[in-house]
């Protein structure tokens, strides 16, 4: 049996905005309902619904990408906070166009496409982009790489991966 099996797990460094306007709102909120326990009422609600409405920047961070190659499909799954887990794309690499790096040359071509960023956003994950036909038409998508898919894609796809 020669099946292709990889799994890569690529961690998004949390976002300095979402942290800071997670902590402003913490404290804001804080500040309103003691003002408003102590001094005025009306105050207290907002200092609740601030402190309530600090979870949703906290929703943004802590996020996980897992690709799975299995045979000719990859397979994409963002993670959240460890615990949920969502399928978020599935692409056939049997309509793979091109591999590359991204900036690269080979890409140039396909810089108006509408490109899905699935990377954690950092020099150090070796983004690559992927072109396939979509649905919709082409697509580029944007995800991380080890020396081990790329060459399991390679393998798959020799004319259609540059490494440059």
């Amino acid at each position: 049996m020669n099946d292709t099996y990889i799994e890569f797990l690529v961690k998004k460094p949390d976002s300095k905005t979402a942290t800071l306007l997670h902590i402003l709102m913490i404290g804001v909120g804080a500040v309103l309902f003691l003002v408003g326990f102590f001094i005025d009422m009306r105050l207290l609600l907002p200092g609740i619904i601030l402190l309530i409405g600090s979870i949703i920047p906290n929703l943004f961070t802590n996020i996980e990408y897992e690709y799975l190659l299995l045979e000719k499909e990859l397979t994409v799954d963002r993670i959240r906070k460890q615990e949920k887990r969502k399928t978020v794309a599935n692409y056939k690499l049997d309509s793979m166009v091109v591999m590359a790096p991204k900036g690269s040359e080979h890409l140039s071509r396909y810089a108006q496409l509408k490109a899905i960023d699935y990377s954690s956003g950092t020099q150090e994950g070796q983004p690559f982009e992927i072109v396939v036909d979509g649905k919709g038409g082409k697509v580029r998508i944007i995800i991380d790489t080890s020396k081990e898919l790329i060459d399991a894609i390679r393998k798959l796809h020799p004319r259609d991966v540059f490494l440059q």
